[in-house]
């Protein structure tokens, strides 16, 4: 079986957009041109100063589309992070309503059942006491009638 360990690896990186080495290529290609260059030095002082004038407008004309590009994205990350506040601040309002709509409904169920209980409550109350009438009324009846045999019944003294 291989071993991945003894294969060579390449580690890339990556930095910037690449302008300082654009820079440093100038730089090294006015220098190189400076020594092989067969011009007066009034020449090549024009020369220089054009090609300075030629980097700096480059360097500025970089620099701008970078500010332009940061500006845009700015703009787009402000607008999603404003959309997604929205986006929750909509959704946190649906929740509350949900919420308190919820809370609703339990206190009113709670009441029906509190209302359902007492009414229950009430009306074993009165099926209580209405045989407890009525056991007292054939308790009556039973000592009544137990008072008329006694008196009927004759004495045995």
């Amino acid at each position: 079986m291989r071993d991945d360990r003894d294969e060579p690896y390449v580690i890339v990186e990556r930095r910037g957009s690449g302008t300082g080495a654009f820079l440093g290529g100038a730089i090294l290609g006015a220098i190189v041109a400076l020594l092989y260059a067969p011009r007066t030095g009034e020449e090549t002082k024009d020369e220089i100063r054009d090609g300075l004038r030629r980097l700096r407008d480059d360097v500025e004309k970089r620099f701008l589309e970078l500010r332009d590009d940061v500006e845009e994205r700015y703009g787009k990350v402000r607008e999603e992070v404003s959309e997604r506040v929205d986006t929750a601040r909509s959704d946190l309002r649906s929740r509350k309503v949900q919420a308190e709509e919820a809370v609703k409904a339990g206190r009113e169920a709670a009441r029906r059942a509190r209302d359902d209980l007492e009414k229950r409550v009430e009306e074993t109350r009165e099926d209580y006491r209405r045989r407890v009438g009525a056991l007292e009324g054939a308790a009556a009846e039973a000592e009544a009638e137990t008072e008329a045999a006694a008196a009927e019944e004759p004495s045995g003294d």
